[in-house]
């Protein structure tokens, strides 16, 4: 029980450089978005406006960015322990399909039971499916030392193109030319904790991962991930199993992005797409580097991702900018970060290696 003990706070200097930190981060996303938009034509100060109204104008819009922030706080969040500790899982895109997958399968065969029970078993099921995803890579690594950036890039495409052969053949809705399910019943959708809105309680979910996070970053077991993450072998000398950590941080990660596939399919599709985990399942990502691995940074950073996700729609019509390119902007946001920081190198290093080493395989 000792291992959860709380370590005293971090130092005044320690957390105002983070702090710091998360302001350049904001800061230069803010001027690169400005930036790109100037050199495309485009004037960043009406895109700005665009965004803005689409965004934060009326309740409503402000319910819309919770929505699109939620699963990304919550992918963050549980993924924040394995980056802080080196290890890279990224393979959130088919573990929140997975999720998805069985919170569809079990809403479909369970719309008679009490509304409780429905929503229980589908977030124990996606919770379950996503963690078993993250598993075997995790399990891989530990006693193969498969790289896991590879292993869960490859479950992403093995799930995802599963979820396409279910959608375009056995659960196809017989209601439907697009590969899609059946919508799911009323039984199973996420009750809303904002009236007039679609904001639901997947937030509440998500706050809870944060202040978590927050607990175990100033826990011993936390400290003991920081030296794990830093210098594998005196972690062995400190007594900690590598192999135990590696499938335990793995698989905490496929959790957080199974229960984020639930909320997604329960509270805004209501049924069942081939692009479930699009942008969502990489933008979980991409929160947790921006955020500097820190639990008041993810936050912010889901809350802008969130913006930009929902705000990039209205962009077509009040700034003459296609939304896509909100997803050229989240790229190049993770190549900023990359330029700055040891972490995002680190992260793009490791899969420039694996990648020239099969290549070099096939030569």
């Amino acid at each position: 029980m000792t291992i959860f003990a709380l370590r005293s706070p971090v130092s005044g200097s320690a957390a105002r450089l983070g702090s710091l930190k998360i302001v350049a981060v904001v800061v230069a996303v803010t001027g690169l978005v400005a930036a790109l938009l100037a050199v495309v034509g485009v004037n960043p100060l009406a895109a700005g406006i665009a965004m803005w109204n689409a965004s934060l104008g009326t309740p409503r819009a402000v319910g819309e960015v919770l929505v699109r922030a939620t699963p990304l706080l919550l992918i963050a969040a549980t993924l924040v322990p394995s980056l802080r500790a080196g290890i890279y899982n990224i393979g959130a895109p088919g573990q929140l399909a997975a999720g998805a997958l069985a919170a569809t399968l079990i809403a479909l065969n369970t719309a008679d039971l009490p509304t409780g029970l429905v929503l229980l078993f589908c977030a124990v099921g996606s919770c379950v499916s996503g963690m078993l995803i993250a598993f075997v890579p995790g399990l891989l690594k530990a006693r193969w030392k498969v790289n896991e950036i590879i292993s869960t890039l490859a479950f992403n495409f093995i799930v995802i193109a599963g979820l396409g052969y279910l959608l375009n053949g056995p659960m196809q809705s017989d209601f439907a030319n697009l590969p899609q399910s059946d919508p799911l019943p009323a039984s199973s959708s996420l009750p809303t904790i904002i009236p007039g809105t679609r904001a639901h309680i997947g937030l509440i979910v998500a706050i809870v991962a944060v202040l978590l996070l927050w607990a175990l970053q100033r826990s011993r077991l936390g400290y003991r991930l920081r030296v794990f993450g830093a210098n594998p072998s005196l972690a062995r000398q400190a007594g900690v199993d590598p192999r135990r950590y590696v499938v335990w941080l793995m698989t905490l990660g496929g959790a957080g992005a199974g229960l984020a596939g639930w909320m997604q399919v329960a509270a805004v599709d209501h049924r069942l797409y081939t692009s479930i985990a699009e942008p969502v399942g990489y933008a979980g990502l991409f929160v947790a580097l921006l955020g500097a691995l820190h639990p008041v940074g993810i936050v912010l950073a889901a809350l802008g991702l969130g913006m930009l996700l929902h705000g990039g729609e209205s962009l077509q019509v009040g700034a003459g900018v296609s939304p896509e390119i909100v997803h050229v902007l989240l790229g190049l946001i993770l190549f900023a970060y990359a330029a700055r920081s040891p972490r995002g190198a680190a992260l793009l290093g490791n899969a420039k290696g694996v990648m020239s080493r099969w290549s070099s395989s096939k030569q």
